[in-house]
């Protein structure tokens, strides 16, 4: 998994920044219509202060990175799907180390990591999702027990998510990956319980110049063969 990309936004308290936060917006985004595939130190420097403010700035810019889907009947397995741009990913770990983390560290590990754009799969057991206490036939323990058993009996190995297939494509035409990363996601465990597995972080990792500011679908195809896809715009992305 690349280093420091962090996976929690996390929002400090604090006043609203109204006009501020629109300033900051306007600057970082700018009107440029492609995102950034090579950083120069002027946009390092643009994405490393954004990611160390860690504010409502920097949730604002990464929102539109990620697609969270929330339609369980569309499929249970898949939560998120995240892009990440060079510059998305400089702001995303600087906010991630914002204690002791400085610039000049943040461009050694650009220059590091190079130019890639990163796709971030988020998969979860349909276990792990809260049972509908409204349904008795699904809240009841017998029922959950059950479900859980048929449902992931076939995925609980670590590897389920070599079940799924992931393709990431422009104008109908597949990229090809770099490497596919994955790290499991477990419970947490209690003193009644151990913690079990509940779901899979997978990266997808692609080479920058292989990939045009232009509208970007991510599918997953699922073990039942069922298509999943969300849409990302890289020209209104940085």
């Amino acid at each position: 998994m690349p280093r420091g990309i962090s996976r929690n936004f996390r929002v400090s308290s604090g006043p609203s920044l109204g006009l501020p936060l629109l300033v900051v917006l306007a600057l970082v985004v700018g009107v440029a219509p492609a995102y950034d595939g090579q950083l120069t130190p002027a946009a390092l420097h643009d994405a490393y202060v954004l990611g160390q403010r860690n504010d409502q700035a920097t949730a604002a810019f990464l929102s539109p990175y990620v697609k969270q889907l929330t339609d369980r009947a569309a499929d249970p397995h898949i939560a998120e799907i995240e892009i990440l741009t060079p510059f998305a990913q400089v702001v995303d770990q600087s906010r991630s180390l914002t204690s002791g983390y400085s610039e000049q560290q943040a461009a050694q590990d650009y220059h590091q990591r190079g130019d890639t754009i990163l796709v971030r799969v988020l998969l979860m057991l349909p276990a792990a999702y809260p049972k509908d206490q409204s349904n008795p036939e699904t809240s009841s323990p017998a029922s959950s027990r059950l479900s859980s058993t048929e449902q992931n009996s076939a995925l609980r190995p670590e590897n389920f998510w070599q079940n799924f297939r992931f393709t990431l494509k422009q104008h109908g035409k597949v990229v090809q990956t770099k490497s596919i990363h994955n790290k499991p996601v477990h419970s947490t465990p209690t003193p009644d319980a151990p913690a079990v597995l509940d779901g899979a972080t997978v990266w997808l990792e692609y080479d920058a110049k292989d990939i045009a500011s232009e509208e970007t679908t991510i599918e997953v195809m699922t073990p039942e063969s069922k298509t999943i896809r969300a849409v990302f715009d890289l020209k209104k992305l940085r």
